[in-house]
């Protein structure tokens, strides 16, 4: 037997009706905040992560599944959306249609990494990136697709939010860091001595023991935050507990990915039993677009993991609802298939649920199958019922049992489905 591979699972029809959940949440925040899908390969140039994502996040260095194609070129599965959204918003000119572009997806996502509950090596992401816009407006539009999102399956998360500033502010934080550093860099990981150089922010996200200690007391960011940049904060702040949103200030918080300027978000719930207790998360990436080619956009968005959530949800005892989306089975005791069959696709064309004998199981057997696979009405036909033009129909939540003319069927289910 070849087994699944590692890292990886398979969706079973047991747990189908949850991802529909999903979808159904997503389509119907896409129609209430004027998203339009965008859906961008599996794969893509290596270049494109290692430019956007960045050469001092653990994605590029150790998790990316790259390999050279048959032409000789370095392809990589993607590791997450965003970049392959921006790739595609320079590539087809949209950044020259009316802004802001609001964009959704629901993608597959890899990376090798140590398999864990909540985060495989094949995940599903849902992400939202809105072009165009730098206002306070859109980074709260962008919140509350989120946090509408969690809200939906009873979730409602804390939000940790960090300011990394503009570009000045950013690059004098980062040298404050690095001053902070270098006394302590030969007690720090490997790691962090290429992030010393690179990239110092990513130094407050290191995983370590020894380097989170030492980080404790690093310089908080904010303290080297312009007068701009602090109103900017802090009006987003304000807003946020207008809104009723619990938020809490991280100065650590980061993200895992370089292309992140301005603001950046986490959505957490602290007892969440999981490896980690993020949700999903998001933020500004003002300089992405300019510097994979494109003209200067401003961009703000989010990723949220969907076995994540769903394992969230499993662990947390929150059930999704199962519809039951079978309306009629119909029980044949006849030869007659011709009749069944005809009859089966009327109801079918009528946008009826329907499922019937393929088993060639006896009448009691097909009763006692349409109640374990929650039919709402068994509809009985035999010869007696074909010859009298009149079928049993029976209500199974009820019991109970009439007969009715074929004809006036449809109508009958109309009226009681």
């Amino acid at each position: 037997m070849i087994n699944i591979q590692k890292g990886t699972k398979d969706m079973l029809p047991k747990d189908s009706y949850k991802w529909q959940r999903v979808r159904e949440v997503v389509m119907e925040l896409s129609r209430k905040y004027n998203l339009k899908e965008i859906s961008t390969p599996v794969f893509e140039s290596t270049e494109l992560f290692v430019r956007s994502d960045g050469d001092s996040s653990d994605i590029v260095n150790k998790e990316m599944y790259t390999f050279t194609d048959k032409g000789n070129r370095s392809i990589t599965l993607k590791p997450e959306g965003t970049a392959g959204v921006v790739r595609s918003f320079i590539e087809n000119g949209l950044g020259n249609e009316i802004l802001p572009v609001k964009l959704f997806y629901i993608s597959p996502c890899y990376r090798y990494e140590k398999p864990q509950a909540g985060r495989l090596r094949e995940h599903h992401q849902f992400g939202c990136e809105i072009f165009g816009a730098n206002t306070l407006a859109s980074d709260i539009e962008t919140i509350m697709i989120a946090y509408d999102f969690y809200k939906a399956f009873g979730i409602e998360p804390t939000i940790h939010i960090n300011f990394l500033g503009c570009d000045k502010c950013k690059n004098e934080y980062k040298e404050t860091l690095r001053t902070f550093v270098e006394p302590h860099l030969p007690e720090m990981c490997e790691d962090c001595h290429k992030r010393y150089n690179v990239n110092p922010l990513r130094i407050l996200d290191c995983k370590s023991p020894i380097c989170k200690d030492i980080v404790k007391s690093a310089p908080k960011m904010n303290e080297c935050l312009c007068d701009k940049c602090n109103t900017k904060f802090d009006d987003f702040k304000n807003m946020l507990t207008s809104m009723g949103i619990k938020w809490v200030h991280d100065t650590k918080l980061v993200r895992g990915l370089d292309y992140y300027t301005d603001l950046v978000f986490e959505f957490v719930d602290d007892d969440v039993t999981l490896g980690q207790n993020a949700l999903g998360g998001g933020g500004r990436y003002d300089n992405l677009v300019e510097s994979l080619g494109g003209k200067a956009t401003p961009v703000i968005g989010f990723g949220i993991g969907i076995e994540r959530i769903l394992l969230y949800l499993e662990n947390k005892g929150i059930e999704i609802p199962q519809k039951n989306t079978l309306d009629v089975y119909v029980a044949s005791n006849t030869d007659n298939e011709n009749y069944i069959i005809k009859f089966i696709s009327s109801l079918r064309k009528k946008g009826f649920g329907v499922e019937s004998n393929l088993m060639d199981r006896s009448l009691k057997s097909q009763f006692k199958y349409a109640d374990k696979i929650g039919a709402k009405f068994v509809i009985a036909i035999g010869d007696d019922e074909i010859n009298e033009n009149k079928l049993t129909i029976k209500n199974m939540s009820t019991g109970e049992q009439i007969k009715i003319w074929s004809n006036d069927i449809e109508e009958y289910l109309e009226k009681n489905v």
